[in-house]
């Protein structure tokens, strides 16, 4: 059947892709993917839910509720009850007579690939030239897709032949050419990406989620880190779903090694190195901001939660730059003597300390997602007022503090640059957030709000993205707090019935075009950058 003629007639009702039914717009009925998702960039989310038939969101959904499950036990292991992932549409003998304390072993995982576009047999895997162009373009954006694999040894390893002992397995391999490809300034690479994305996924499904006793440390560690490079792809793609799951697999993996609980002194005195050391400090520290960024992001509890009763015990020491681990030094030499939580209720003493753009980031995600969490315990009429407030004040200063000392952080370093643009934006969103509860009755919250908004856009100062074609893929998420706050002043400015003054107004949209701005020059490399900024500008539209 033809599009026109299928856009003509009226299906049956339940007959639309679920995409268009959650919007409640017109579908063609046009597969593998109709007419309106392919015009919106995404076809791969576009699926038909037939009888009583298990859809791959759905799939994902319930192995995400598994996953969750599976978390809360590694946190709480007197607490709460083994699970073992599975396909939730099969119950045959083998999986009904398995321990539930097991995890899946690769093949569990492998039918929620079949509804990714599978690698086409046309297309060959990259030659050697094509292969180091996506290396190098992976590596150029490094700081922003969560790797934190020592460079150097990275760039070894993938140099080896496939399969040789210490080389990467298939499934970092193509989740970094994915990364690459996307990234790319070549239409040929760029049109591969959807070869890489389906090669990723369909290795990844084949690693098991839980520590094996015989697998390297090397192993653990790739499999981590393929991990948080398609959540982080998925996200940045606006595929929510999927990427929420590749985050919950690392979170997984990681809480179940108990790299929160490193032990430093056993790792040396078992003659592991430094660097090796360092590697495992930033796999937990990077899935750890991942998991407080993007929980405040989507409005939800964080997997990883370090306070109250159901708070686990984070000892691994506090991340150091890359350097400090090949210089031998895997502790940090000046302050850092305080936990996240403590951090983030105030008063701790930050001078003096080693500049690690990592710990930036943990910090500045831990304020954000503490923000979330403070506003969530208000209630009017709460009988803890005090308590609450205190709590707020603590935090409130805290985050103002971050900010003033990352505002006085020089650096030519473009990682550095970007990652300093990162923190502060996440600093100030985090005010907006946390006075956001407070902000339409309390004019100096208003005012806070306000003044922040326009901070995050002032950081934009530290880097040129149109010479930038990735920032971390939380970014989208943040820009878009920052550039509805603003068009909220902009809203009761027009509606005070006041006079407007030319320099008020100028204020206020100035700080919004260069926010737009900047989302507009980082759209064309990521489609949740895209999606954000149009829903801006249908904002925007709506009040001019």
């Amino acid at each position: 059947m033809s599009s026109a003629s299928s856009s003509s007639r009226p299906l049956n009702r339940g007959a639309a892709c679920l995409p268009c039914r959650k919007l409640k717009a017109r579908c063609d009925g046009n597969k593998p993917a109709c007419g309106r998702c392919i015009a919106n960039g995404r076809p791969d989310d576009c699926e038909y839910a037939v009888g009583g038939e298990v859809t791959r969101s759905r799939l994902l959904e319930e192995n995400i509720a598994l996953l969750e499950s599976r978390i809360r036990e590694l946190e709480n292991p007197n607490e709460a009850p083994s699970v073992r992932l599975h396909d939730p549409r099969r119950q045959d003998a083998s999986t009904a007579g398995a321990s539930q304390g097991n995890m899946p072993g690769p093949s569990s995982m492998q039918q929620l690939v079949s509804g990714v576009a599978q690698p086409s047999a046309t297309i060959s895997a990259p030659g050697q030239q094509e292969a180091q162009t996506l290396l190098q373009t992976f590596m150029a954006h490094a700081s922003q897709l969560g790797f934190f694999l020592n460079p150097t040894r990275f760039m070894r390893a993938a140099g080896l032949p496939r399969g040789a002992p210490g080389s990467l397995d298939e499934a970092l391999l193509n989740a970094v050419y994915l990364w690459g490809s996307r990234l790319s300034s070549s239409n040929t690479l760029r049109a591969r990406e959807t070869y890489f994305s389906a090669n990723a996924v369909q290795a990844a499904a084949g690693n098991t989620l839980i520590p094996q006793p015989t697998a390297s440390n090397n192993g653990l560690l790739h499999t981590a880190q393929t991990a948080v490079l398609l959540a982080n792809y998925f996200l940045s793609s606006g595929r929510l779903l999927e990427g929420k799951y590749h985050l919950l697999a690392a979170v997984a993996l990681i809480t179940g090694s108990k790299l929160q609980q490193l032990d430093v002194v056993s790792q040396v005195t078992a003659g592991t190195d430094p660097v090796a050391i360092g590697e495992k400090i930033h796999a937990f520290w990077t899935v750890f901001a991942l998991d407080k960024a993007w929980s405040a992001a989507m409005n939800g509890p964080p997997s990883i939660c370090h306070r109250g009763r159901a708070g686990i015990l984070v000892t691994t020491p506090w991340p150091l730059a890359i350097e400090a681990y090949e210089q031998g030094t895997i502790v940090p030499q000046r302050g850092y003597y305080y936990s996240v939580h403590e951090f983030a209720l105030g008063g701790v003493d930050e001078s003096g300390e080693d500049f690690s753009r990592l710990a930036l980031r943990v910090k500045a995600a831990a304020l954000y997602e503490s923000a979330l969490y403070v506003i969530s315990q208000y209630q009017p009429n709460m009988p803890n007022r005090n308590e609450f407030f205190a709590l707020f004040n603590g935090l409130d200063g805290a985050i103002e503090a971050f900010h003033r000392r990352l505002a006085a952080i020089r650096s030519t370093n473009p990682d550095d640059a970007r990652e300093l643009l990162v923190a502060r934006t996440l600093s100030c969103v985090a005010a907006i957030q946390l006075h956001s509860v407070f902000a339409n009755q309390q004019p100096t919250s208003r005012q806070k709000a306000l003044s922040v908004a326009i901070a995050a856009v002032r950081a934009l100062d530290l880097v040129d993205v149109n010479q930038c074609r990735h920032l971390d893929s939380v970014v989208a998420m943040l820009w878009s707090v920052v550039g509805k706050a603003l068009l909220k002043e902009i809203r009761n400015l027009r509606q005070s019935g006041v006079p407007i003054r030319q320099e008020d107004m100028a204020r206020l949209v100035t700080p919004l075009d260069r926010i737009m701005a900047a989302m507009t020059a980082l759209a064309y490399y990521s489609p949740l950058m895209a999606s954000q900024l149009a829903e801006l500008q249908q904002e925007r539209a709506s009040i001019n």
